[in-house]
């Protein structure tokens, strides 16, 4: 992935979450309205509200992971801390955003994209963990991995294999976030964790 095409998926990526939300948003304010009528809590109106609170969390996370992103604009812990909560709820796991201060939105975007490449080894579940040292980022996984040696190399530059799919952008999109904020993403594996540094 170049930088040309790194800015046109992030641009495309930008336009989705930014047509999506409003619509889900008119739905999840719908069904605020039908609770205030009384109306009974019934199974499918159970189903609708947790259906709608997934995807607004799935398009909170989507917009900062795969959309356009700024070093001048920051994003707080807390906003952070619970878009992850709401992502994960329902999953098989957990994420712990161990980062205290405001981060810009270009670094917090490589971290995202980093939880997309962990989780992606994590098929049965596992920890996700989100921290912020003195020589940079650390996100680390715990739990039973499955690791595609072909595709974690492009994280180090080795090129994209051939036939990527869509769920494995983020392994395209990662390296050259990296070079345009001209750092270098390393990882480490051992038989329970992996961890992707930057």
């Amino acid at each position: 992935m170049t930088q040309d095409t790194l800015q046109i998926a992030r641009l495309i990526g930008s336009r989705i979450c930014h047509d999506i939300i409003s619509p889900v948003g008119a739905i999840a304010n719908g069904m605020e309205l039908v609770a205030l009528t009384g109306a009974a809590d019934t199974p499918e109106l159970a189903l609708i509200n947790s259906s709608v609170s997934g995807a607004t969390a799935r398009i909170k996370f989507y917009r900062i992971a795969l959309g356009m992103s700024s070093s001048e604009q920051k994003l707080g812990a807390p906003e952070l801390s619970r878009i992850l909560k709401a992502y994960y709820t329902g999953s098989r796991l957990t994420c712990n955003w161990a980062v205290t201060d405001d981060s810009p939105r270009d670094e917090v975007q490589m971290a995202l994209l980093a939880l997309l490449c962990l989780s992606s080894a994590l098929p049965t579940g596992g920890a996700l963990h989100v921290a912020h040292e003195s020589s940079g980022w650390v996100i680390s996984a715990q739990g039973q991995l499955r690791v595609d040696q072909d595709i974690w190399s492009t994280l180090t530059g080795t090129p994209a294999p051939v036939g990527l799919q869509p769920s494995e952008v983020q392994f395209a999109m990662l390296p050259e976030c990296a070079r345009q904020l001209q750092r270098k993403v390393s990882y480490e594996e051992s038989e329970t964790a992996l961890t992707i540094r930057f």
